[in-house]
């Protein structure tokens, strides 16, 4: 049997009909960038994710550094964000001029928190940086603690920027949305993504005015009005065939939650008892997103060849911290050994809401199998 980590064939055949319909009359109304249906997506994801204001951009990645942008961070400063995730939060900040600083996860959640966020602050501004801001990352769909860190940024006056890339639906330890917390959020809308698009597609969300503004300015070349530009920006605009066929999808985003939520929960139930570390569900209020189901194990790589090699598609997530990446070697880094030991063992197992339930249970047998040998 074949098991692909994400099966997209799957999943896009639920909405391909009405999406295409959608599609055909953004052709017909000749109406691409920008436009009615983006504006139409920004109210959705807005009200969805509690935040006053939405900015579709061209990805997740660009909204994070116009995000970063827009709360002037730039050359000279330094931002915090965890090692153990995937580049585009560091690219962004370093994008802007400033310096990206790593700190470290904690291991019963692989996402920062105030304590290794805290220790990285310290690390920096002992070497005579200027911190500005801190990117938590919402790693895999679980929120790290907005809490606490909200506390941390608002103490150390520093900008909170959430990267929820892989957490749409996710809530915090007080229930609050993923994205609607900090100053601003940043989503991704690739198509593997619990809301995928056709193509890149991104946004902001935020409840300041002021950085809403100016994310709508960097996007269009910093206009502020037709072919006057106050800044230097870039053409970072959401279209309006990405905006349809998120509108298309976003009523199944719920039920395509609850079966992510459905096969995580099987997993922690049918795989307890192996030597696996397994990821920790949350306890309500908080909701965990499930962009991905990975376990921890120092048989890693010969499980994931055994796996592969029986059908079921695995994933790295992630091989190198962002600490050791060729690009940041300049910076000289100091160890970080959670991350490192996170990127050693991780592996995702299928989570996605196109799952079967005949498949799972094969990538469970096979699991099972695995470790009675």
């Amino acid at each position: 049997m074949r098991v692909p980590l994400v099966d997209l064939a799957a999943q896009e055949a639920m909405t391909a009909g009405v999406v295409l319909d959608e599609i055909a009359q953004v052709a017909r109304d000749a109406a691409f960038v920008l436009g009615a249906r983006v504006d139409a997506f920004e109210r959705w994801l807005a009200h969805e994710c509690g935040a006053a204001h939405a900015v579709g951009v061209g990805s997740g990645s660009d909204a994070i550094e116009l995000g970063l942008r827009a709360l002037n961070v730039g050359a000279g400063d330094a931002v915090v964000t965890p090692a153990f995730s995937f580049i585009a939060a560091a690219e962004a900040i370093a994008a802007t001029g400033a310096r990206p600083v790593f700190c470290d996860v904690e291991p019963s959640t692989l996402n920062a928190s105030e304590r290794t966020m805290r220790l990285a602050i310290d690390r920096a501004r002992d070497a005579g940086m200027r911190v500005r801001a801190i990117i938590p990352v919402h790693l895999f769909g679980r929120c790290a603690p907005l809490g606490p860190l909200s506390v941390l940024a608002a103490r150390e006056g520093l900008s909170l920027l959430e990267d929820a890339a892989q957490g749409l639906g996710a809530r915090d330890e007080w229930g609050r949305l993923a994205g609607g917390t900090g100053d601003a959020g940043c989503y991704s809308f690739f198509p593997t993504k619990s809301l995928g698009a056709w193509g890149d597609g991104g946004a902001l969300v935020t409840s300041r005015a002021d950085v809403a503004q100016r994310v709508r300015g960097l996007r269009s070349h910093g206009a502020i009005a037709p072919y006057v530009h106050a800044e230097r920006g870039r053409n970072s605009r959401l279209d309006a065939v990405q905006a349809a066929v998120l509108l298309a999808k976003a009523p199944h985003l719920s039920a395509w939650q609850e079966a992510r939520a459905r096969a995580a929960a099987r997993y922690l139930a049918e795989l307890g008892d192996l030597p696996l570390v397994l990821p920790a569900d949350v306890a309500p209020p908080a909701v965990h997103a499930w962009h991905a189901f990975v376990v921890r194990t120092e048989r890693r790589d010969a499980l994931a060849e055994r796996l592969n090699a029986e059908g079921i598609e695995t994933r790295v997530y992630y091989p190198v911290p962002l600490h050791r990446q060729p690009c940041f070697a300049a910076l000289d880094e100091p160890g970080l050994p959670v991350a490192e030991e996170a990127c050693r063992t991780a592996l995702a197992l299928p989570v996605s809401h196109g799952l079967r339930p005949e498949q799972q249970a094969y990538v469970i047998e096979r699991v099972r199998a695995f470790f009675a040998e």
